[in-house]
């Protein structure tokens, strides 16, 4: 299995210009300096939030607890897999292109990275995907209900979770799925356009 061949060539602009950066409160810098060191690059979506400081500062903060703190109880590597699962079920080019990017960067490097391959993000993205461990299956199955209808979680999916993961890891993964769906829906309608160096990662979302 491969990648698809990429649907972008170029990077767009944004159809509003971005914020000046520069300009930010000097409380931000610290966030988003940690924020560009760990992606490798300052995301064109930071620089569109700059506009509303205030807006960018929770949603930074948020991500951070939702995708990496400490005091997680969710592993960090599941956490990154099921975002870009939850971003190509939601169709969120951009989203799922991040996060393929991420899943793909070298383990051995100042970036976040899990060292996955287009083969293994092939596997993921299969439709007949079951990840091995029960607790994982679980996850998925969850994350797969919750982003296309989350009306249509059923008790049998519920009661898996009850019975794999622990109340504080049932919460977080609602919160992590929910997250994505905001992102996904605030990224894709204000069309923000996917960086250079990630358009490789165009073609994973059948548009």
């Amino acid at each position: 299995m491969s990648a698809p061949p990429p649907r972008l060539t170029e990077e767009a602009q944004p159809f509003i210009p971005y914020a000046d950066m520069s300009t930010l409160p000097d409380k931000l810098k610290a966030p988003l300096e940690a924020y560009e060191a760990r992606m490798g690059f300052m995301p064109n979506a930071l620089k569109l939030y700059g506009h509303r400081p205030e807006i960018l500062a929770l949603l930074v903060q948020l991500n951070n607890v939702v995708m990496r703190d400490p005091s997680g109880h969710l592993d960090q590597g599941l956490k990154r897999r099921i975002g870009a699962y939850c971003s190509r079920l939601n169709g969120c080019t951009y989203c799922t292109a991040h996060n393929c990017g991420t899943l793909k960067t070298a383990i051995d490097t100042d970036a976040e990275g899990w060292g996955f391959t287009d083969d293994d993000i092939s596997e993921l993205f299969h439709d007949d995907y079951v990840p091995d461990e029960a607790a994982e299956k679980a996850c998925f199955d969850y994350a797969r209900a919750a982003s296309t209808d989350s009306s249509s979680v059923s008790g049998e999916i519920l009661d898996a979770l009850a019975e794999h993961l622990t109340p504080p890891q049932v919460v977080e993964l609602g919160c992590l799925v929910g997250f994505w769906k905001m992102y996904n829906t605030i990224h894709d309608s204000l069309h923000v356009p996917l960086e250079q160096n990630l358009l490789t990662e165009s073609g994973w979302v059948d548009r």
